[in-house]
């Protein structure tokens, strides 16, 4: 069976749990929520272990995803908190620890909100995850056969 008939397990990395968790599960059940990881540094240490199918090598700090490392992350999804100069860092520091290609969805920086703002509306992480899910669809129909970028 291919793995991508099945969930395909994707890292989610945001800002807040109050976002990520019905982001992870709105993505469900096509997309599972492996890892959720809130800061740059926990980004840098932990997705390369993740990449390859292996546990983050540090303890869970929120509840947030199955924490099943049994099969790698083929996807690293980032909220609209994450800078594009962060993103690109990220994916350089990750170069060759995926032994499959990944796809890399990204929140558009044109539609950052404004960290002074006020919260996101009711139903923010829905759309959010219906955006992803558009994104991750195109990926896995063109073949999911090398690495990409996608901006949501």
């Amino acid at each position: 069976m291919s793995t991508l008939s099945v969930s395909l397990p994707v890292v989610l990395c945001g800002r807040t749990t109050a976002i990520g968790k019905p982001v992870s599960e709105a993505l469900l059940p096509e997309y599972e929520v492996i890892h959720f990881i809130q800061t740059n540094e926990a980004v840098l240490s932990e997705l390369p272990h993740l990449l390859a199918g292996r546990d983050p090598q540090a303890a869970a700090s929120n509840d947030i995803g199955t924490h099943d490392y049994s099969r790698p992350a083929r996807a690293v999804i980032f909220g609209r908190g994450y800078d594009m100069e962060d993103i690109e860092v990220f994916r350089k520091t990750t170069s060759g620890s995926a032994s499959n290609p990944i796809a890399w969805v990204v929140g558009d920086p044109a539609k950052k909100p404004n960290t002074n703002g006020p919260p996101p509306p009711a139903g923010y992480a829905k759309v959010a995850a219906d955006l992803v899910k558009e994104k991750l669809d195109q990926w896995k129909a063109s073949g999911a056969d090398k690495d990409e970028l996608f901006l949501y």
